[in-house]
Formats: C-alpha cells, sequence, structure tokens
C-alpha cells in the first residue's frame, strides 16, 4: 500500500474542504478510503463534510465507523457528541462526550458541552464539577467562568454566581459579556447604578457589541430614561436587524414614551421575524386595546372596596404617618391617607394623564399641601425623593389574577429602597382561590374558531392568547366542577426573592372533580386582608366587585368524572399566574 499516495489524498481533500469546495473533497476523501478503507483520518473528516453538506446520518454513520477502527478518535467522540446534542438524543452525546474527555482532559470545549448536558439534566452540582479544573487552567476558558454563574444563579446562588463573575473579569477586564451577565444579577438585586455602570461599560468597551447595546437599551428604557435607551436600541437594530427580540424591546420602550404608532410597528416587525411568540403577540394586543380602560369607573363605583380601604387607612395611620401610595390613580386612597392623619402622603402615577386629573381632584378637596404628586412609577423614585420616609403603603395596584398591575415588584421596591424598616402595607397579604369552570359559551370564544356555523378565527387576533380574561361569571352561564381550592399567598409585608428574567416558580396541585361536565377551564380570585380583622373578596356573587374574577381556559376541556382528580401546574412570577398541562389522575 502506497502510504505516501493515501496522506496526500487526504491532505488535497481537507485543503479543498477547508476552502469550501466540498464536491472536490468528497471526491479526495473517498479516493483515500478506496486505498485505504481503515483511513480513520479520512473517515473522521468525511463525516465533518457531510455534516456540512447537511447529511447528519451520514456524517453519523462516517463518524461510528471510525470509532469501530480507533475507539479512542477524538475528533469523531466529540463530533459526534455535538450532532447527538443538536438532535437532543442527550444520552448519547454524553456517553460520546465523557469518553472524549478521558482521551482529552484539558479540552474545555468537551467540557463545556458535558456540563451544559448535566445542567440540562439538573445535575447541577454534577455540572457545576466538570467546570470546575477549567477555572485554573490556562489559557484562560472564559466560557467556563460563565457557564459556572448560570449554574450558580439556576441553584439559586446569587452569590458565588457574582464571585465567579467578577474573578472573570478581574482576569479579562475587557470581557463584555462578564460585565452583562454581571449587571443581569445586580439589576435582580435591585442594585440599578450598579448594573447601570457595568452595562455602560460594556458599551463603551465594545460599541459595536449586539447585546451590550441591546441590554443598555432595554435597561435604561425600564429604568426612566427611554429617549437614551432608543439610542442605543436603535444601535443594535443596525447590528443585527434580523432579531426579533431586539424589535420587542424597541416596542416596549417606545411604550415607555408614549409613541404608540412606533410600538405597534416595533411589535409587528418582531412578529414577521417570529410570528409565534406569544409574548409579543401578547404586547401587541394590550397596546391596540390600551385605549379604552373600561375599569378606572367601575373601580370607584366599587363602594365596599372604597370602604375597606377606607377603614384599614383609618385604622393604620397614626400622627407619625407618612404614607405612600402606588398607582395612585384618581388620588382617592392617598386622599383618605390624608383625611385621617397622616402628616404626609406621597402619591405616584406613571401616567401623564391621569396624573395630571389626580393632581387636580387632590386640589378641589383642599389637599395640595398634605399629598405630594409624583408623575412617575414608584419604582423610579429613589430614597432622597422621600423625606420623611414613608412607613405605610396604601396601593390597590391588582387586577383579576391579583399580580398583573406589578403589585408584588412594586411593593418589593417601596420596602427595600424607599420606605422605613417596618413599614405597614395595606392591603397586608392575599389569597388566591379557584375552582374547575365549565363554561360553554365563554369558552366558544377562548380561542375564537367557529360561531353559528361560521368560521370567526380571523377575529381571534382581539384575543390575548393563552392568557387569563377577565370575567364577572355572575354574569355569565357557568357551573363549577369542584369545591374552592387554594392557589397562592402573598404576604406584601414580607414577599418572595425576586426572581431573575425569564424564571418562575411553578408547582403542581390536584383538585377533585364533583361533576360530570366538561371542564373548561379554571376561574380564580383572591381576598385580600386589609389588615387583622378586615377583609375584601374578589369571589363571586359580591355585587359591584370591579375585579370580577380570573378565567383561565385550557386549549381542549377536559371530560372527567365526579371523585376523579385534576392534576395541574401552576406557574407564577412576580406578575402574573397561568397554568399549564391539565391532566387526569
Amino acid at each position: 500500500m502506497d502510504t505516501t499516495h493515501k496522506e496526500s489524498l487526504v491532505e488535497k481533500a481537507k485543503a479543498y474542504q477547508q476552502k469550501g469546495d466540498l464536491a472536490n473533497a468528497e471526491i479526495f476523501f473517498s479516493e483515500a478510503l478506496s486505498n485505504d478503507p481503515n483511513s480513520v483520518e479520512a473517515l473522521s473528516n468525511l463525516g465533518m463534510l457531510y455534516l456540512m453538506k447537511g447529511n447528519a446520518q451520514q456524517a453519523i454513520d462516517s463518524w461510528q465507523k471510525a470509532l469501530s477502527l480507533d475507539p479512542e478518535n477524538l475528533e469523531s467522540l466529540s463530533n459526534l457528541g455535538f450532532i447527538c446534542t443538536q438532535i437532543q438524543d442527550f444520552q448519547n452525546a454524553l456517553i460520546y462526550l465523557e469518553k472524549a474527555q478521558k482521551v482529552a482532559p484539558k479540552r474545555d470545549d468537551i467540557g463545556l458541552q458535558i456540563a451544559q448536558i448535566k445542567s440540562h439534566f439538573g445535575q447541577y452540582d454534577e455540572a457545576k464539577g466538570i467546570l470546575k479544573p477549567f477555572l485554573n487552567s490556562e489559557p484562560l476558558s472564559q466560557n467556563s467562568y460563565l457557564m459556572m454563574a448560570q449554574l450558580e444563579l439556576l441553584t439559586n446562588n446569587s452569590v458565588a454566581a457574582k464571585s465567579t463573575l467578577e474573578h472573570l473579569l478581574k482576569k479579562a477586564p475587557n470581557l463584555v459579556e462578564a460585565m452583562i451577565n454581571l449587571a443581569s444579577i445586580l439589576e435582580t438585586e435591585g442594585k440599578a447604578e450598579d448594573a447601570h455602570n457595568y452595562l455602560t461599560q460594556a458599551a463603551q468597551k465594545a460599541p459595536f457589541h449586539f447585546q451590550a447595546n441591546l441590554e443598555l437599551g432595554r435597561f435604561l428604557g425600564q429604568n426612566g430614561q427611554a429617549e437614551e435607551g432608543l439610542t442605543y436600541l436603535k444601535k443594535a437594530v443596525q447590528i443585527e436587524p434580523g432579531d426579533w427580540g431586539i424589535h420587542v424591546h424597541l416596542g416596549n420602550t417606545y411604550q415607555e414614551i408614549g409613541d404608540f404608532d412606533n410600538t405597534v410597528k416595533s411589535y409587528k416587525k418582531a412578529l414577521s421575524i417570529n410570528p409565534n411568540d406569544l409574548g409579543t403577540r401578547q404586547n401587541l394586543s394590550r397596546v391596540m386595546s390600551r385605549f379604552v380602560p373600561p375599569w378606572h369607573l367601575k373601580m370607584l363605583a366599587d363602594h365596599e372596596r372604597n370602604d375597606a380601604f377606607e377603614q384599614a387607612i383609618e385604622k393604620a395611620i397614626k400622627a407619625e404617618s407618612v404614607a405612600l401610595d402606588i398607582g395612585t390613580g384618581s388620588g382617592l386612597l392617598a386622599m383618605m391617607a390624608a383625611k385621617h392623619g397622616a402628616q404626609k402622603v406621597y402619591a405616584c402615577e406613571q401616567s401623564k394623564y391621569i396624573a395630571e386629573a389626580a393632581k387636580e381632584n387632590i386640589g378641589k378637596n383642599g389637599l395640595t399641601e398634605k399629598v405630594q404628586l409624583f408623575q412617575a412609577k414608584s419604582t423610579q423614585l429613589t430614597a432622597e425623593d422621600l423625606n420623611p420616609k414613608p412607613n405605610v403603603i396604601v396601593a390597590e395596584i391588582f387586577d383579576s389574577g391579583l399580580l398583573g398591575e406589578h403589585a408584588v415588584p412594586s411593593f418589593r421596591h417601596a420596602l427595600e429602597s424607599l420606605c422605613e424598616e417596618g413599614t405597614k402595607v395595606i392591603p397586608k397579604a392575599a389569597e388566591v382561590k379557584g375552582k374547575l369552570l365549565h363554561a360553554p359559551k365563554s369558552s366558544s370564544v377562548n380561542p375564537i374558531t367557529e360561531i353559528s356555523g361560521f368560521d370567526l378565527s380571523g377575529f381571534d387576533q382581539f384575543r390575548v392568547p393563552e392568557e387569563y380574561i377577565t370575567q364577572n361569571l355572575s354574569e355569565v352561564t357557568h357551573e363549577f366542577c369542584s369545591d374552592e381550592f387554594k392557589i397562592l399567598y402573598v404576604d406584601f409585608e414580607n414577599l418572595w426573592p425576586a426572581m431573575a428574567p425569564n424564571q418562575c416558580r411553578r408547582f403542581d396541585i390536584s383538585v377533585e372533580i364533583n361533576s360530570s361536565d366538561p371542564i373548561h377551564g379554571i376561574a380564580f380570585w383572591f381576598t385580600l386582608f386589609m389588615d387583622d380583622s378586615i377583609t375584601l373578596s374578589s369571589a363571586p356573587g359580591r355585587k359591584d366587585n370591579h375585579w370580577g374574577q380570573a378565567v383561565s381556559f385550557f386549549n381542549q376541556p377536559i371530560i372527567g368524572s365526579s371523585g376523579q382528580k385534576l392534576k395541574v401546574t401552576v406557574n407564577y412570577t412576580d406578575t402574573k399566574i397561568w397554568f399549564e398541562d391539565p391532566q387526569l389522575v
């Protein structure tokens, strides 16, 4: 056998492959294999050529043949691990990659793939163990540090994640990805100034870095500097115009400054790139419907609600009380606090037009000296804005599902950043409860399909998909298919820790069915505990209940029978509750 000729053929094939001439590369690899069918090098490289041509199965066959000849061939092992990961065959990917790691224990790219698979399986400690040796390796394995920080966050150890990223920045002070990730943690912890500093550094060090511009623009837009944020977001669009996420952030930021025309354009552009994104479709629907907020007048007409708040305010307010009304709306609750003796009341209202009306109301009632109005979100205020500090928070920022008006992040920020220690919150807590629901008429438009024999699905664009709706159940045909069950308890004075973006908490509940009617979804409501003795409920049956109830419809009716149980996964974040995977058990 002419070994020199064989090697020459393989080298020629590799040269063609590097130039992108896959046809000639395949000819020379095939000739090399016809001369020596046991050439592991030719088989391994031919596998990569097949992958470049988009033929994954031929690539796998070629690498497996190479391994049959040389079980420790590193490139075939690592490539098989990679391609199995891509097709989500994680078990086999792990087998190949662990063999590859034994052959080349110092290859950080192999270690990173193993750690990613371990993380996918929820084996976070094992994934960390894989990465640890690379944290002290030379040259510096930046990606190992970045992934270690992600794993620390997944195991709720933000302190360790910060330490890992800070250590990385000491070794690589210009690493933009580390700055961005560290800023994300600091932002979640409420350390906005520190987060801002890191994001600014990232954008300055890498002015054409897409993620740096996007994150700084997003941050500014969410923290009262929307105009400046737009500058960075527009730059990010120039860098990556086909990224749907940047158009979403642009839409969010345009919405912050009230430019609704550009808001709609941005969301529609995002949907043209990623038409199946639920969140963007929801955002677009909200913007389209925001010009008619009918709940304002209904809320003021709910006198039981007004009376419960006033009773709780009267009991809580003392001569030394300083109150903060978050989302004051008409100014009613702020004026109640002033009426009952608060020495000072701060009222926040982000809507320019509503804030102007509240200011007029406060003036008409002679309370301008006592009530200071901020046309801003409460989360945009700092401790320096409020002197003296509040020691009572009063707010009615709840939707039918309790969390949708951002009560939790607003209360958390106020308690941590604006108020005295031991501040009272009115209401102090809330409990969400629900029942399984049979509602055939309401479910026929969630989603909208056929009505009266006609296909009306074109009208479904006006419905916010897969989000609970507000429904006054006393006004619609319905039956309950279970007894009342508890969904969530929220202590507004001792809230759960802030969650990272795109994270949620989840748990399963099992509900006993007491009806043979088809189950179309879950209706839920809440009880506000204004203090230890005063309560206010949004449950069905209370007249003039402006909240109504929240109804989450299943994609398909569940047909069960009395005595069976329905298991449902409850998901919640700071701002929403939703249900997944209903199934009979």
